[in-house]
């Protein structure tokens, strides 16, 4: 066996933690399917879900990897091929390079004794002693069954990629995350017809208040408790914004904050200009036609669904993959409940930048394999705390009912609980160069 972490995947959150475990003398191999790093941002890969137009929804300023910024000359929110420039310098500047074995997919993770046996799609085995599952979770395409048969072309936002491709359709898009707003931006530009199709209403956040990026101006703010915060913001949305029930959007079931994120400016724009049809959730498809849940139906030649994501590691066995059943929340977001040489970097969702999100994570598992690497008091402690499991990660956010926000967590509370978790191991309070 060796001694050493098998890290699966080679996008921000295998980066992050290849800093880590290198910056702790821990050995690791990163195993990426592709030919080089990048992960999601990396289009050379079949199931990138990055289409011509997508930007970062956070900003540069407070994005990213720690002591490792952005650009200044860039702009607030940086174009898809400039991340994934930014993961590759990023990579180059820590010597990750010198550990990745690039163009061989993980088959199969199978637990041992004493660690784990990695078999690659080539045939290859190889034992390590910790596994670290940083594979992602924007890829594995959420698909909801509609009733009814379509004669034109049904297909999921991850396989879409450019607007050339909707010039002279009738486009519908199915469902409004960020990725959903986008291609209707698109397709109101280069569609013969674009038409969204929405099963609620959303609060629609622009990407800048007073001139300066909405992480920005928001990380500048008081710190106040949750519930004014969203009776002030909801107050100078509806003061920079207006009421959108006047563009044929629906009211929000929910409070301000209680889903992710939606970061668009240009939907609005599209709206208010006619160039976007709003329709409600759909009830049935008959031929060329969509027939709605209040009895309206229009013909498509396309439909686009943008309804997200499951979360997959399908190289681990059931018993050993929490996310055999579906989305799950694990200790911290990081910790296996059933082992302790079996760590997960990629699945969390909250508001924010995921990659600065990832380098926390990353220091707390390089710490957690430190300990597990010495054996005594510190790895028992450890386990006693992932197996009490008593954190607290939304500290009174409410999410709405749905699989999207299932494992969802605020990111003030996140930190929290990272902080808590730091002082019970008496763990420095940040890392630094004596980790």
């Amino acid at each position: 066996m060796q001694d050493k972490a098998a890290i699966i995947g080679g996008g921000p959150a295998g980066l992050a933690m290849g800093r880590a475990l290198k910056a702790f003398g821990i050995g690791f191999e990163i195993i990426e399917q592709n030919a080089d790093f990048g992960g999601l941002w990396n289009r050379d890969w079949p199931l990138s879900p990055v289409y011509d137009s997508a930007h970062f929804i956070s900003s540069r300023t407070m994005s990213g990897f720690d002591g490792f910024p952005m650009p200044e000359d860039w702009p607030d929110y940086p174009r898809h091929d400039q991340i994934l420039a930014y993961t590759r310098d990023f990579a180059r500047a820590h010597g990750l390079y010198e550990h990745a074995r690039f163009g061989v997919a993980v088959a199969a993770a199978r637990p041992t004794a004493d660690g784990w046996d990695v078999e690659t799609a080539d045939g290859e085995r190889r034992a390590y002693r910790w596994l670290i599952c940083a594979n992602g979770a924007t890829w594995d395409a959420k698909t909801p069954a509609i009733p009814g048969a379509f004669d034109g072309r049904i297909r999921h936002a991850r396989d879409y990629n450019s607007a050339d491709d909707l010039a002279g359709r009738r486009v519908l898009i199915v469902g409004c995350g960020n990725s959903g707003a986008d291609i209707a931006c698109d397709a109101a530009q280069r569609a013969t017809h674009a038409g969204l199709s929405l099963r609620r209403g959303y609060w629609f956040i622009p990407k800048h208040f007073n001139g300066l990026p909405t992480d920005v101006y928001a990380a500048r703010q008081p710190n106040v408790p949750l519930w004014l915060r969203q009776k002030v913001l909801k107050r100078r949305l509806r003061k920079q914004i207006g009421d959108l029930a006047r563009l044929g959007l629906p009211e929000p079931d929910h409070e301000l904050l209680e889903t992710h994120p939606l970061m668009n400016d240009q939907i609005l724009h599209h709206l208010r200009h006619g160039d976007v049809a709003i329709y409600p959730d759909i009830d049935r498809l008959e031929g060329r036609e969509v027939v709605f849940k209040d009895g309206a139906r229009a013909a498509f030649d396309e439909i686009i669904l943008a309804t997200g994501y499951d979360w997959s590691a399908p190289f681990l066995a059931p018993d050993v993959n929490p996310f055999d059943g579906g989305r799950a929340e694990l200790p911290l977001c990081v910790f296996s409940p059933e082992r302790d040489d079996l760590f997960f970097i990629s699945f969390i969702k909250a508001a924010g930048s995921s990659i600065t999100l990832f380098g926390e994570m990353a220091w707390i598992i390089a710490r957690a394999l430190r300990a597990a690497a010495a054996g005594g008091a510190e790895h028992a402690k450890l386990r006693a705390e992932v197996a009490r499991n008593d954190y607290d990660l939304l500290k009174g956010l409410r999410t709405v009912a749905s699989s999207r926000h299932e494992a969802y967590v605020n990111r003030d509370a996140y930190a929290a609980a990272l902080l808590r978790l730091r002082r019970r191991m008496s763990w420095p309070k940040t890392e630094s160069a004596d980790a």
